[in-house]
């Protein structure tokens, strides 16, 4: 079959028009690396001015806070998925969002031009184009994986290299340098056991393209899966030992969350949840198109490459769907690294199909380059603005975006918070989510102590200055109208291991003059 096809000659009878015209022209100039590449850099340059500008997720706050106690791993993620963001601020003595950031922003451009090349090699320029295309504008990977500092960016960058690594060895038989090659993989493998859990998903889809291919069997014969396999293996060791030292508590989180149920046997609702969030995650087009082509990448008609992505995507999506099912809470983007692994079958569906294609799909993918960085900058703009709010409110509504995310600015800004940042003080927050907000403000000059309840990796930092100091801050957030409820809440808390010594503070955290909700300080004695 001939791979590239130029699909601006497939209907010289009536010229095309419209978005039909633009669609066959994008398909024509994807025979090249070029519309790819700038996609991908036009792309890179909105999510640096979001990385400038877009505030902290609670996520990326903790991880930023936790991270100033350097440790082999991590509560929540093996160590690269936090440690990237350290490296950074530690080189440029900042912890500036842009700065911590940029690693993961990066990375995400370096992933979406893995696929190009990985996809180019099985399927020809054209369908490369289209799987980087694809990935590029998916919500998930346009703004987690590509721009948060989380685990995902990492993980996915370091699971596309080491499967562009070997990928001609298993699909075109091609044994060039296959001992490196191995070699390389398995390193990269490594890193990304390094960077989250869910790279444990992959080796099983890496079993399975070894024991169900025929250039996989081939393969099994020859040290390099095998010298590949202990490489990667090394990549768990941090998890594990830290894990060994603490009580196992990251593995028995981790895996309580996956497997959270209560009295009912299957949650359907659930199950659904999740299906319409990948769709979201990934955009509905694509979410379809890669569905479908697993499964008919897993018939033994398949092509070489075809069962080859497939067999990688299959797990961690079959898997995490099982968990939705069975679990009354699951999250989906559990399951994108296994999506990711289909992007290249998307543009092989685009390559084969573009002069085909119903007018709703085409009409897909220019919706979607548009609405989705649209609506990253929408959702930064009211994050700092309060700007489709404010004119109909005079204050921030319940269902606005709240304290967890904006920036709690106050904090360094109110002349009432001078004496938070004085020698000897401390901070206390009722939570990990708290805690990060807080301490991502206030900067790691001021030691922060999260309650017991639900600390995260806070209750393994053990900042030594903390035991030393006695009389510190409570600082907690408050909804406008739920003020008292709030703090008899947060008294209730410290009761037993703090003395409330002196009058409540309150702080407004506003949007540009627009009040979003209230800051609570309880000055505190150690008992």
């Amino acid at each position: 079959m001939k791979l590239d096809r130029d699909v601006a000659v497939q209907n010289p009878v009536r010229p095309p028009s419209g978005i039909r015209r633009a669609w066959l022209q994008l398909g024509d100039v994807g025979a090249t690396v070029w519309p790819a590449l700038a996609l991908i850099v036009g792309l890179l340059l909105v999510r640096l001015g979001l990385a400038a500008t877009m505030p902290f997720t609670v996520d990326e706050a903790y991880a930023v806070v936790v991270s100033r106690a350097h440790s082999l791993s991590y509560f929540d993620h093996p160590p690269i998925g936090f440690a990237l963001a350290r490296l950074a601020a530690d080189i440029a003595g900042s912890e500036n969002r842009f700065i911590v950031r940029l690693p993961y922003v990066l990375l995400g451009s370096l992933s979406a031009l893995l696929l190009y090349d990985l996809t180019k090699m099985a399927y020809g320029r054209n369908a490369g184009f289209w799987a980087a295309a694809w990935h590029s504008i998916a919500p998930f990977f346009f703004i987690s994986a590509g721009h948060f500092v989380v685990p995902d960016g990492p993980l996915d960058f370091f699971l596309l290299a080491s499967v562009r690594v070997i990928a001609p060895v298993l699909i075109t038989g091609d044994r060039e340098a296959v001992l490196v090659r191995w070699i390389v993989s398995g390193a990269m493998l490594a890193l990304a056991l390094m960077s989250k859990y869910q790279a444990g998903l992959f080796c099983v889809s890496a079993a399975l393209v070894l024991l169900l291919t025929r250039r996989g069997r081939e393969e099994l014969r020859h040290p390099g899966p095998w010298l590949a396999g202990l490489i990667a293996s090394l990549g768990m060791l941090p998890a594990v030992i830290w894990n060994m030292d603490h009580q196992w508590a990251s593995f028995a989180f981790q895996s309580g969350r996956a497997f959270q149920n209560s009295a009912h046997i299957l949650h359907l609702d659930n199950f659904l949840i999740t299906l319409v969030g990948q769709a979201g995650y990934v955009w509905p087009t694509s979410w379809i198109i890669i569905i479908v082509m697993v499964w008919r990448g897993t018939d033994g008609n398949a092509s070489a490459a075809d069962r080859f992505f497939s067999l990688l995507a299959a797990p961690p999506i079959v898997f995490f769907d099982i968990v939705a099912l069975v679990s009354s809470h699951s999250l989906p983007h559990w399951s994108m690294s296994g999506f990711l692994f289909g992007f290249p079958l998307v543009g092989k569906w685009c390559r084969d199909n573009a002069t085909q294609m119903p007018r709703a799909l085409r009409r897909s993918f220019v919706i979607a380059v548009a609405a989705v960085p649209i609506l990253a900058v929408a959702f930064t703009l009211q994050a700092r603005t309060a700007a489709f709010t404010r004119l109909f409110f005079l204050r921030t509504p319940r269902h606005d975006l709240d304290w967890q995310s904006v920036d709690w600015s106050q904090l360094k800004t109110s002349e009432s918070t001078t004496g938070l940042s004085v020698p000897g003080a401390f901070v206390i927050a009722s939570d990990w989510i708290q805690g990060g907000k807080i301490g991502a403000e206030m900067g790691p000059n001021v030691p922060i102590e999260v309650l017991p309840g639900d600390p995260r990796h806070f209750r393994y930092m053990n900042d030594r200055r903390l035991s030393s100091r006695n009389r510190g801050f409570f600082i907690g957030a408050a909804e406008f109208g739920r003020e008292d409820a709030t703090v008899n809440r947060y008294r209730d808390r410290l009761r037993g291991q703090f003395e409330i010594t002196g009058p409540e503070i309150w702080l407004v955290q506003d949007l540009f003059g627009f009040p979003d909700f209230r800051i609570v300080i309880l000055p505190v004695r150690r008992l």
